[in-house]
């Protein structure tokens, strides 16, 4: 449950709020040239993550449809499906975010911000493991994201295990930090996996993936 009521990055004052918007600025452009200079990541993470990330055979899935400049989740996310796992992708509300079902057939329109999202006839889905985009992280797994809270917010409501995606040129030495930010329990990049520094609710969340 919400310990405070919150409030989306975007809409402080603060002054990490205000650190944090510097910094997507300056993000969004490494970002771009990271991804005109790495067209291969999304199958270099996919190899990764199979490689180093022991699955649970009934886990479920949320991924992100890739947009713009972000990493491409599609080659892990169809083998996933591939391999049996439920997996399913964001969408938003003006308030918040839920996950529904997709599959290579799925039907994907247009949401807020320009994403894609399954259709609405598609069954709603409670992950046990989200994939997060980011425009920066730093070594302790803390994430830069856009600043509308939708991540940060799902996380305060729900236990489950993250792992933030992106190139290895997003990371840097420090994002600044408020009340309501998660770090993130992995990082997957085009150079591999690794674990940063909450494995009490890494364990935990495998406990209750496994009854």
């Amino acid at each position: 449950k919400l310990t405070r009521r919150f409030i989306p990055a975007h809409k402080e004052k603060t002054m990490p709020a205000v650190q944090k918007a510097s910094l997507r600025f300056i993000m969004k452009e490494k970002r771009q040239g990271l991804f005109a200079s790495f067209p291969l990541a999304g199958e270099a993470a996919c190899t990764h993550f199979f490689s180093s990330f022991k699955t649970i055979p009934d886990m479920k899935i949320g991924g992100y449809w890739p947009y713009g400049s972000e990493l491409d989740l599609k080659p892990l996310l169809y083998k996933l499906v591939e391999k049996g796992f439920t997996c399913s992708l964001p969408v938003l509300t003006q308030e918040s975010m839920i996950f529904r079902k997709w599959t290579p057939e799925t039907i994907l329109i247009k949401g807020p911000f320009h994403t894609m999202e399954p259709h609405p006839s598609e069954a709603i889905v409670v992950p046990d493991l989200i994939f997060v985009p980011l425009l920066a992280f730093d070594k302790e797994g803390h994430r830069l994201g856009y600043g509308q809270g939708y991540f940060d917010k799902y996380l305060h409501e729900h236990q489950v295990i993250t792992i933030g995606v992106g190139f290895s040129g997003q990371e840097v030495d420090h994002i600044p930090r408020q009340d309501h930010d998660f770090a993130l329990d992995y990082l997957l990049t085009e150079e591999g996996l690794r674990s940063s520094i909450r494995p009490f609710k890494i364990q935990k969340n495998f406990k209750r993936i496994h009854r």
